[in-house]
């Protein structure tokens, strides 16, 4: 019985279902016939000799699915080989799961075979191929990759053999993805004017892949073709260029330099002529600190022309505000040596800034005894918002690199460059420069301090308002550490802001002020910062950054109430205590137990333009409580040495626990209140209130101090009667 194409999908519909649900098919991989009906065989382009047959099995290694490359759009004949196979039809889909759609193609019998097209757009496709032969269907698949070839990528080389008249030719293909989708080239090299014969390489591995040749010929040129295809046949893209006998490559020459562009300000432009297929290396230098290039180093740049003497390269400088030099070596790939070039050339930064009533512009000056490339003159240019170029002056002096342009409008921006005439020209970079008629110079002594332990006061001490020419505003910027970026945070008409949103005791701040006029904004002010007190262990350190314009030069370190601001005078305690240095160990004063285990302390700096002197934030210094015992006691009740408790300063409360010799806990006494009791401790007894044998016993005692720290001691005491 004859099956049609409808029933032979009728009856394997419900197998699809099961394919679809359970099995997911990989990418790029055949999905399996239903009931193994997998003995389909067809040819793609009357490729009879190599057909595809079956559904691969679910290998991914199988020939089904190692895709065949194929053009967008490229025609394709498929050919149905099955003999006595009859509803044949053939498909071609994205979607690997669906076996069978209405899309389907069916192929007359008087042929076996179709022509169609490849999809339009590149991707993985499957062509497949359905039929029945004596009432059992059949089907095979195979996995395609539309891919749009590229000509193939690849470096030549073509040198002399010595002492004969043949030459070597060396095709180096390129490890690039689009030669990864070339099934096989075919490449020829003759001479100018001959038919090529071409020779074909398949089957390449891995990349970069050497074909060397041997021409027995005295031509000077030669004709080289190379194209690339697809197994199938119907991709084919070629190049090809004219050979000639690279000996000894022409001395590189530099042409013109510009420096900037419009998004990179250390990028060089810098125009070469070189010689195709030859390895170029441009080399940088810093005449300010090296006279000669370091070519045993890394080059600024390695290139090799491909298709033309002439090129322009793009490098990046590591400042652009420095002058570099530059030169460029050709390797000679025939002989294994360097050409070097004929002349250097150097960069053009230009810098400037304003002044009342004018913009100053400066550049690098020109180097003089560059080899090829001889100083002739400067020429310093305006350009407008057109782009359009104004010759401002000609300079012939090659020391004079500056130039003072009084021709400028308030609050108007320009642009200036300057171009350093050699042989060749160097070009600036481009430099913007917003002039002011009366520039906003910076403020002058500013200065800020801690404000109740709680704010932070910044403050000009130089200017008022009224003092600063077409005054609007001041601002003040603050950074959050002392290497932080900087935030406007306030701007107003006063002189002084008190910047209540900081926690001074928490981190440093540092700040700096501008003022506004009509012309704009000032240059900042110096940075200040003030005093940011923190402990360290029982030492006090404080930052060495400035709070005022001028340096501080000594500071006082006082104790201090902190709900009122006022500082204590405590007699005998070393406090206040003076010092030009930045730490102060407490440990070292003598301030007297009974002014508590607590206190606070803030330091006040004294600058050299004293008064007035600034404040830090407030510190907490925490004194460590002293907790220290006998080693032996003597409970025997004749007054003396009869108990053994903890004796020390600041405490609060105390827990002793004592143990025998085998770790048996014997007693435990607990201290709640140490500051009236403070002798309450082990009388020699155990738990059942009998006294313990003379000896050595553990103890293990915590003490909590009135800060509430605990503090854990453990030792042995030793009971003698």
């Amino acid at each position: 019985m004859t099956h049609s194409f409808t029933t032979y999908f009728t009856r394997n519909i419900f197998f699809l279902f099961l394919l679809v649900t359970f099995h997911e098919v990989a990418l790029g991989q055949c999905p399996d016939a239903p009931l193994s009906d997998d003995r389909g065989i067809f040819s793609i382009n009357n490729i009879d000799t190599d057909p595809v047959s079956s559904d691969g099995d679910s290998k991914p290694t199988a020939v089904n699915n190692i895709p065949l490359k194929v053009c967008p759009q490229q025609p394709l004949t498929l050919k149905d080989l099955v003999n006595g196979g009859q509803s044949r039809s053939f498909e071609i889909t994205q979607n690997a799961t669906v076996l069978s759609t209405s899309s389907a193609i069916p192929v007359p019998n008087t042929t076996n075979s179709i022509s169609t097209t490849a999809p339009a757009t590149p991707g993985i496709y499957f062509i497949k191929s359905f039929g029945s032969n004596n009432g059992t269907g059949y089907y095979a698949c195979q996995v395609i990759q539309v891919v749009d070839l590229e000509k193939p990528k690849y470096t030549v080389k073509m040198c002399d053999v010595a002492g004969t008249s043949q030459k070597e030719v060396t095709i180096v293909l390129l490890d690039d993805p689009s030669n990864k989708l070339i099934d096989s080239y075919t490449y020829s090299v003759t001479p100018l004017g001959s038919v090529p014969r071409g020779t074909t390489r398949s089957g390449i591995a891995s990349y970069p892949y050497s074909i060397p040749l041997t021409i027995n010929s005295g031509f000077l040129s030669y004709d080289l073709e190379i194209s690339g295809t697809n197994k199938v046949g119907g991709c084919v893209k070629s190049d090809s260029r004219t050979l000639t006998t690279v000996s000894t490559p022409l001395p590189p020459l530099l042409g013109e330099i510009t420096l900037g562009s419009a998004t990179n300000a250390s990028e060089v432009t810098l125009n070469t002529f070189a010689t195709v297929d030859i390895e170029h290396k441009i080399w940088m230098r810093d005449p300010a600190v090296q006279s000669t290039y370091n070519t045993s180093g890394t080059p600024a740049l390695t290139y090799t022309p491909t298709a033309t003497a002439f090129a322009i390269k793009n490098l990046t400088v590591p400042d652009p505000t420095k002058q570099y030099c530059f030169k460029v070596n050709a390797f000679d790939i025939c002989n294994a040596k360097t050409v070097e070039s004929t002349n250097e050339i150097c960069t053009t930064p230009l810098t400037g800034n304003t002044k009342q009533g004018g913009n100053v512009i400066i550049w690098s000056v020109a180097q003089s005894n560059l080899p090829g490339n001889t100083f002739r003159s400067y020429d310093v240019f305006k350009v407008d918002a057109s782009g359009t170029e104004s010759l401002l002056r000609n300079i012939t002096s090659i020391g004079n690199n500056l130039y003072d342009d009084t021709d400028v409008i308030c609050g108007e921006e320009y642009t200036y460059k300057v171009v350093t005439n050699y042989q060749s020209k160097s070009t600036s970079n481009l430099l913007k420069i917003k002039n002011t008629s009366i520039p906003p110079t910076p403020l002058g002594k500013v200065g800020s301090t801690v404000i109740g332990g709680q704010s932070i006061r910044v403050t000009s001490l130089e200017k008022e308002g009224k003092d600063l020419p077409t005054f609007t505003a001041f601002n003040y910027y603050r950074a959050n550490s002392i290497n932080g970026n900087y935030t406007k945070v306030h701007s107003d008409a006063s002189a002084f802001w008190d910047d209540t949103s900081v926690n001074p005791s928490a981190q440093q701040y540092c700040f700096y002020m501008t003022w506004t006029g009509g012309c704009g904004e000032s240059q900042p002010s110096s940075k200040i910062c003030p005093i940011f007190a923190q402990m360290q262990g029982s030492s006090m350190i404080w930052s060495p950054e400035s709070s005022f314009t001028d340096p501080i030069t000594e500071y006082k370190i006082y104790r201090i109430n902190p709900s009122t601001g006022l500082p204590i005078n405590t007699s005998g305690s070393g406090l206040p205590y003076t010092s030009t240095k930045n730490s102060l160990n407490l440990s070292t004063l003598n301030i007297p137990e009974a002014e508590g285990q607590t206190i606070y302390l803030a330091i006040e700096g004294y600058p050299t333009s004293y008064p007035p002197t600034t404040l830090s934030n407030y510190v907490e210094y925490q004194r460590p409580s002293l907790a220290l015992s006998a080693q032996a006691f003597t409970p025997n009740g004749d007054g003396l040495n009869d108990t053994f408790y903890i004796q020390g300063r600041f405490i609060k409360a105390t827990k002793m626990s004592i143990f025998d010799r085998w770790g048996n806990l014997i007693s435990f006494i607990e201290n709640t209140n140490y500051q009236n009791n403070p002798q309450l401790g082990w009388d020699g007894t155990s738990s059942n209130g009998n006294k313990v044998p003379a000896g050595s016993y553990a103890f293990q005692v915590q003490v909590e101090d009135l800060s509430g720290n605990i503090i854990t001691k453990e030792g042995s005491i030793v009971v003698v009667y």
